[in-house]
């Protein structure tokens, strides 16, 4: 029987916490019932069958993440460039099992939309427009994009074996000191930032 305190917003907002800890296999109307201590059929009144609850929690996720704003507006294009590609890093790492869900639904033109009109405004006010306009901005979200999708899978994956020490104990042939280097740990984020930074700076000042 439905109870008085379940509403459609208690039902997606339970479905959503399932896929951002457990991801969109871990969802289903059994569980999700479970979870909110009703029978199934009242879920179904809510929300409809599985496939409109997605639908639905996709939509949430859309109009969750909103517009994206560049931080720092006194700083130049190129520093707000970067700082697109850093708020948008921050919003897919946060939120990866959900931006799987948008991916999975082919709504990931509609997620990256917010980026790509801040990245097309700052890429105008550096002067660009037309071809090269658009490759900086397809440059940019590639970059971001890609370099997440490497960090999530380092993440998720098995610890290496051998590790990078190991394999990068006997230098052969490369420079000792850049193999010390190569073998420890490294910042992520500071790797993000100056690889970012570099990319920014190189298209922008590209002649073509």
């Amino acid at each position: 029987m439905e109870t008085p305190r379940l509403s459609r917003d208690a039902v997606l907002d339970t479905a959503l916490r399932i896929v951002e800890e457990r991801g969109l296999a871990a969802l289903t109307m059994r569980g999700l019932a479970a979870d909110l201590g009703v029978a199934a059929t009242a879920i179904y009144w809510h929300v409809g069958n599985r496939d409109a609850l997605v639908a639905a929690l996709t939509d949430r996720v859309l109009g969750d993440l909103g517009d994206l704003t560049p931080p720092g507006s006194a700083d130049g294009p190129q520093e707000r460039i970067v700082g697109v590609g850093r708020v948008l890093r921050r919003r897919i790492l946060a939120r990866p099992h959900a931006i799987a869900l948008l991916h999975e639904q082919g709504r990931t033109a509609v997620m990256m939309r917010p980026a790509q009109r801040a990245l097309a405004a700052e890429v105008a006010a550096a002067g660009l427009g037309g071809e090269r306009a658009a490759t900086v901005v397809r440059a940019v979200l590639h970059h971001v994009v890609g370099f997440v999708l490497l960090e999530r899978a380092v993440q998720r994956g098995p610890e290496p074996h051998p590790g990078p020490d190991e394999v990068w104990r006997d230098p052969d042939g490369v420079d000792p000191a850049l193999a010390h280097e190569l073998g420890r740990p490294h910042d992520p984020d500071a790797l993000f930032e100056v690889s970012l930074s570099a990319l920014v700076s190189g298209l922008l000042a590209a002649d073509t």
